[in-house]
Parts: C-alpha cells; structure tokens; sequence
C-alpha cells in the first residue's frame, strides 16, 4: 500500500522490478479488458450502481511513462 492508504497494481507485459513485482499482474503485450468484481453483503444497491451513475465512482487507470 501507499503511504496514502491507495494500492498500485502494475498491468503490464514486463516486470516492473524485484521491489513491485508483489503488485504486479502480468498482461499480454496486446488490448487488454479490465473488469472489477465486487461482492457487497447486503441487501440494498452499492453506491456504484446503476453502473456510470452512482456516488461511487472506480478510480481511472493511469498510463505509467
């Protein structure tokens, strides 16, 4: 985890290094789809429904340079 309480998990074709490789998910070197499971134990909607338009809101990806 960061310092910030955020995660950073590196998606890519490569190894991003010895020291990151715990947070790295390799992908092919091609398009990749990202998709974001969520369990929510109860029994009304979570805020990030209906899907786009909720409170909640994933945060965007960001190309590392």
């Amino acid at each position: 985890k960061n310092e910030d309480g955020s995660l950073t998990l590196y998606i890519q074709k490569d190894s991003p290094g010895a020291g990151k490789e715990a947070n790295w998910l390799p992908a092919p070197n091609d398009t990749i789809y990202l998709v974001m499971r969520l369990y929510w134990p109860k029994t009304e909607a979570p805020s990030i429904l209906p899907a786009g338009e909720g409170t909640w809101q994933p945060p965007g990806i960001v190309v590392a340079q």
